[in-house]
C-alpha cells in the first residue's frame, strides 16, 4: 500500500492541476477572450468564463433572442482594473451573415462611433456604461464596459481591437 500512495497522491495532483488550468483556452471561441494582463492593468475575474453550446447558451443570456438567432455557441468573461469592470460576451454563429445581421441590428442608429477593426466595430455611451459590437467572420462580440469617461473609452477599443485579433487567429 505505500508504494501505490505516490502514483495517487501523483494522479490527484495532476487532475487538480487539469482542472485549474482549464477556461477560455479550452474552447476555440473561449481563445478569442484576452488573457489576464494582456491588456495592460487587466486582469480576469476569477470563475468569471461561462461557456454555452446550442441550448447552453441560455445560461449565458438567459433566453434571449440571441439563442435562436443562428447562435452555435457564447462566451463570457469579466475583467477588472483597480475599481473598473470590462464584460467580453463571444458569440459564434452558424454563418458569417447571420454575425453580420446581428452586429448590423445592434449597431443602427445615432450615436455610434467607429473602431479600428478587422471587418467592423463600433461602440456608444448608453446610461452609465459604453458598448462596443464588433463581428469578424461568423463571430460576433459585445463588450460592456461600466463607466462613461476616456479611460473607460480607452479600455473598450483596446478590448475591442485585441478580440478582434485573437477571432482572426482562431477563425
Amino acid at each position: 500500500m505505500a508504494r501505490r500512495t505516490p502514483v495517487l497522491l501523483f494522479a490527484l495532483m495532476a487532475l487538480i492541476v487539469s482542472v485549474a488550468i482549464a477556461g477560455p483556452g479550452d474552447k476555440r471561441l473561449g481563445r478569442c477572450l484576452p488573457t489576464s494582463g494582456e491588456i495592460s492593468g487587466w486582469n480576469v475575474v476569477g470563475d468569471s468564463y461561462r461557456y454555452g453550446e446550442g441550448s447552453g447558451t441560455h445560461d449565458i443570456y438567459n433566453g434571449d433572442a440571441i439563442v435562436n438567432s443562428g447562435l452555435d455557441a457564447a462566451c463570457s468573461q469579466s475583467y477588472k482594473n483597480n475599481g473598473n469592470r470590462i464584460t467580453v460576451y463571444c458569440n459564434e454563429f452558424n454563418s458569417r451573415a447571420k454575425s453580420k445581421s446581428w452586429y448590423d441590428d445592434h449597431t443602427t442608429g445615432s450615436g455610434w462611433n467607429s473602431v479600428s477593426v478587422s471587418e467592423s466595430g463600433k461602440y456608444k455611451v448608453v446610461s452609465s456604461t459604453v458598448v462596443g459590437h464588433l463581428y469578424r467572420g461568423q463571430v460576433h462580440a459585445r463588450i460592456v464596459v461600466y463607466g462613461t469617461g476616456d479611460s473607460q473609452i480607452s479600455a473598450l477599443k483596446s478590448f475591442m481591437q485585441k478580440v478582434s485579433s485573437r477571432v482572426g487567429q482562431n477563425y
